[in-house]
């Protein structure tokens, strides 16, 4: 853009070269690169493609007679004239060959294309950048076109050409200078992930010295616990995005993509696993608390939720609640007693998993680095070392299977000695369940650590030497286009998929229309077809491309009246369209957001512009060894805030980096261009028009955006009913895989855990989206009332400890023997029949109060603890029917020495964890949405139990 020759070739638009730079840097892989350019090619192609057919039409349906004489008045007008091309430039930009039916058509062909980018942007999220860029193609073809009383396909040649001049310098630095290929990128992020692995496993250490009051929610152990789960979604979510392009591209390596994509499922097994065993820190805050009687299913049916006073407490559970503790008390059986022995227990289970990690690690990083070296000694060695830490893993899982897991037991020999003897008549467990729900949490994750790192171990076996390989196989990449946006990019101000709520299989598969049968014959699905149509017309999406294409044309008519089309031209009426079109957004939470980064991102921007143009140019056009040094300085700020800024704040980022470029880019265009016409100016002259234009556009989008206003806050309420419909799914299909008759184990030939495992990590995903959702709604401000922000923030904690607790109970019955499995089900209180109605009605109940805003009943169950006292006490109770306490306590005795019955405890106590948190979410959605009273049914219901209950 510097050197005159150049400047010349690329003409008015040469800053588009400079913006593309800061906008899609080339800091990524070749064919990523690739893939983002490309559909910036294709956006300005299609919006250029679109515009030229109304060009076309256009000047078909103008008045040709009409057309004549405008030209024969002006060519009379300038005959004898010094210039008369300059002036018959200046009367074409001045509107004197506007002509009314052929704006019209123009008009319409930018409706049309703006619906159509506008449901783009709102369907593929993905292609949002190919949609602002197509937009911005046909606004400035179509504002300018109608100016021209000719064919004038060429008005997007300047921007096409600083375009591809862009993409070839870009090219450049990443195929010769900076190489790096995706398959090379992907290992660094798995290897990450492997670290990120570790971290959490190391972790556990401080979390078991650490004392149980200590872990409360905001405390330091919590906040850390969190932040490594979501460390470890965001990082495999950023894997899972990317899988899709691992096969096309050419790349040097032992290992093909194939090979790496291998690797991903058993990643998604351990990232779960180790999910759930991070959790361990929630269940030492929150204890479930099982109960005191000697067989595993009666001491967990009479449990209850937390020390506290929990949610709408009968006097029967607080009755359950203090003879519990007072017995953990009187045996010294606290989970701060119990902690110690968990440490010893795991020790070697723990240093074992994380060397096999570490071994792990090295390997792939050994694989990535030294792709181009001869030999393989260094990744034999690491193969070594890696089956090696394999096999003492694998030594250290039978020692915990055979003996160190009975150090559990250890601090309740003695009550469980008294037990036999008959000196008590229960104990307490809630501790043991604790320990339990631990050691098969890390059992499991260690399962999983050595499916991958023997994964691992056999590509490395066999792929030892380096070799070219070819891509294969495009059809993934459709498959992601189509994909809805992921990982909270959707939520920070450019969020294109609301209220779209999970539903579940089966709510898709059996949900009937009510008012009508199905259609019999063609003019009943033609009218089935209308009114989806009228559906479809009221939906977000569809309102928001309506409200994009009346905001579009509302700004383009000024710049095709002839009254207003020269002030539109000089000075830039584009940028206020372009600016209107980006800033507007289906909610107003988002769009007020939008216009505190835009805005401050403009005035920034603008700032370091106009210094910059100062201090290189001076009072004068400047020149280009000055100019080069300091927009050199100036974008090293802007590149750096572009890569590594956090995603909500790259809307204000990019702002500051295109009004920087504009700012210097079009001044020194029109200081150093010859032949423009109407200059912009230099400096200040463009950065007040540029903030002016930010103004207007900002302004227009606003007004647009009230008629009516989408609140956020809505969408907020209706997501967090998704996620708990999405939870309840959940919750039933691992119910139903409980009670499922399947004699294998689950890992073998099953789909159930694959499928399930994937349902996991995209509701974990939704829960991420609907944080940042969450905090931008609080952008809407407090017009009808303060909004409840603390109750919605807390009962998306309430759901994501609910995934936790459902991924605990998942974990464990993948693990569980069948025949443990069988056995126990009829004396498992948290299977019995009556409960599971209950669990689900609780769900649908708060589900529903939140998609509906109508408020719960007081005389509905608050607590499902109280349900599941209710449901064992008349069910069947206990192990050894009639058998003598003695005989009883020796067979407890016996079960709980059992490995499988870790899994099976672990199993229970994640239902229980669910029944807690049900109830806090129902006690969060009654404050938010209301609840009926019933006068009396409170006292009545305590003396009821009171009257009824025997303790």
């Amino acid at each position: 853009m510097l050197p005159n020759k150049s400047l010349s070739t690329l003409g008015n638009t040469a800053f588009f070269s400079l913006l593309l730079s800061v906008m899609v840097p080339p800091n990524m892989p070749f064919q990523v690169f690739l893939f983002v350019i490309t559909t910036i090619v294709l956006g300005l192609a299609l919006g250029w493609a679109i515009a030229c057919a109304g060009m076309a039409a256009a000047l078909a349906a103008r008045d040709q007679t009409l057309l004549r004489q405008s030209l024969q008045q002006q060519a009379q007008s300038t005959a004898g004239l010094a210039n008369p091309d300059a002036l018959f430039q200046a009367a074409i930009f001045n509107g004197n060959f506007l002509d009314t039916r052929s704006t019209v058509v123009f008009g319409v062909f930018l409706g049309f294309g703006c619906f159509l980018f506008a449901l783009i942007r709102a369907y593929a999220p993905k292609l949002t950048i190919m949609s602002v860029f197509g937009t911005i193609a046909i606004d400035i073809f179509c504002s300018f076109g109608p100016l021209f009383p000719f064919a004038q396909y060429t008005l997007l040649n300047s921007i096409l050409t600083s375009v591809a001049c862009y993409i070839a310098i870009a090219l450049l630095f990443i195929i010769i200078i900076f190489p790096e290929s995706l398959n090379h990128s992907y290992l660094c992020s798995a290897a990450e992930l492997v670290d990120k692995f570790k971290g959490i496993l190391l972790m556990q250490d401080d979390v078991l010295r650490t004392n149980p009051q200590d872990i409360v929610p905001g405390s330091p152990m919590a906040i850390k616990t969190n932040m490594a789960r979501g460390a470890v979604v965001q990082q495999l979510q950023q894997l899972m995005g990317q899988k899709q392009f691992l096969n096309v591209e050419f790349s040097w390596g032992r290992w093909n993509g194939d090979d790496i994509k291998d690797m991903l499922e058993p990643m998604q097994i351990v990232a779960t696993r180790l999910s759930a065993l991070n959790g361990f820190a929630k269940v030492m805050n929150n204890p479930f608390s099982p109960g005191s009687k000697q067989d595993d299913t009666e001491s967990v049916s009479e449990s209850d939720t937390s020390d506290s006073t929990a949610v709408d407490d009968t006097f029967l559970l607080r009755q359950f609640r203090e003879r519990n503790i007072a017995a953990e008390h009187e045996h010294n059986v606290r989970l701060v007693d119990v902690l110690p022995s968990i440490r010893e227990a795991t020790a070697e289970l723990r240093t074992a998993a994380v060397g096999a990690l570490s071994a792990l690690q090295a390997l792939i990083v050994a694989v990535n680095t030294n792709r181009y070296r001869r030999g393989h000694v260094l990744q034999d060695t690491r193969l070594a070392e890696l089956d090696q830490a394999l096999s003492t893993l694998r030594a250290a899982q039978e020692n915990f299977k055979t003996d160190r897991r009975l150090v559990l037991l250890q601090p309740y020999r003695d009550v469980m000695d008294k037990l036999e003897m008959g000196a008590v008549n229960k104990i307490p467990l809630r501790a043991l369940y604790q320990s339990f729900v631990f050691a098969a949490n890390l059992a499991a994750a260690c399962n999983g650590i050595v499916m991958l790192a023997e994964q691992v171990s056999a590509t490395a076996a066999r792929r030892t030497r380096a070799r070219l390989w070819a891509p294969k196989g495009l059809r993934a990449i459709v498959k992601l286009l189509r994909s809805s946006d992921g990982a909270g990019k959707g939520a920070v101000g450019e969020d294109a998929q609301p209220e779209q709520e999970v539903e579940s299989e089966e709510k898709k598969e059996y949900k009937l229309d009510p008012d009508s049968r199905p259609p019999e014959f063609m003019l009943q699905r033609f009218a089935g077809c209308i009114h989806m149509l009228f559906k479809w017309a009221k939906t977000p999406e569809a309102l928001f491309a309506f409200r994009y294409v009346l905001l579009s044309i509302a700004l383009w008519i000024p710049q095709v009246v002839k009254s207003t089309a020269h002030l539109a031209y000089s000075e830039r009426a584009v940028w206020a369209l372009i600016m209107a079109q980006t800033t507007l957004n289906i909610y107003a939470s988002d769009q007020i957001f939008n216009y505190v980064m835009r805005i401050s991102g403009t005035f920034f921007g603008a700032l370091l512009g106009m210094v910059c143009w100062y201090i290189g140019a001076g009072r004068g056009n400047g020149n280009p060894y000055g100019m080069a040094a300091i927009v050199a300085v100036g974008l090293l700020p802007l590149q750096f805030l572009r890569i590594f800024s956090p995603p909500q704040y790259m809307v204000g980022v990019l702002m500051s980096a295109a009004t920087f470029v504009l700012v210097v880019g079009y001044s020194w265009i029109d200081g150093n261009l010859n032949g423009i016409f109407q200059s912009v100016g230099l400096g200040w002259a463009v950065t007040w028009r540029r903030w002016v234009l930010v103004m207007i556009g900002c302004a227009a989008s606003f007004i647009v955006m009230m008629l009516p206003p989408k609140s956020g806050r809505k969408a907020v309420r209706l997501r967090n009913a998704s996620t708990l419909s999405g939870l309840s799914y959940l919750y039933s299909h691992l119910t139903s895989l409980w009670l499922s008759a399947a004699d294998g184990p689950l890992q073998a030939g099953d789909r159930w855990p694959a499928e399930l495992r994937a349902k996991f990590i995209a509701l974990a995903e939704q829960m991420q989206d609907l944080r940042l959702r969450t905090a931008m709604s609080k952008w809407e401000g407090s017009v009808r009332g303060a909004w409840a922000a603390e109750e919605y923030n807390r009962l998306l904690e309430v759901e994501s400890d609910m995934l936790s607790s459902l991924v605990l109970m998942g974990g464990a019955l993948a693990n569980l023997d069948p025949s443990l499995r069988k056995s126990t089900m009829p004396y498992t209180h948290v299977l019995n029949p009556h409960f599971i109605s209950d669990m689900m009605s609780m769900f649908y109940l708060i589900s529903q109060s939140l998609r509906t805003g109508e408020p719960l009943h007081q005389a509905q169950y608050r607590n499902l603890a109280d349900r599941l006292h209710y449901h064992g006490g008349v069910a069947a109770s206990r192990y050894g029917g009639g058998a003598s306490p003695e005989a009883r306590g020796t067979n407890f005795r016996q079960s709980l020495t059992s490995y499988e019955y870790m899994f099976y405890a672990t199993a229970v106590v994640g239902v229980l964890q669910v029944v807690q948190g049900l109830n806090e979410a129902r006690t969060i959605v009654a404050r938010l949405c209301g609840e009926v009273p019933l006068e009396g049914f409170a006292r009545w219901r305590e003396d009821y139990d009171r009257t009824h209950a025997v303790v």
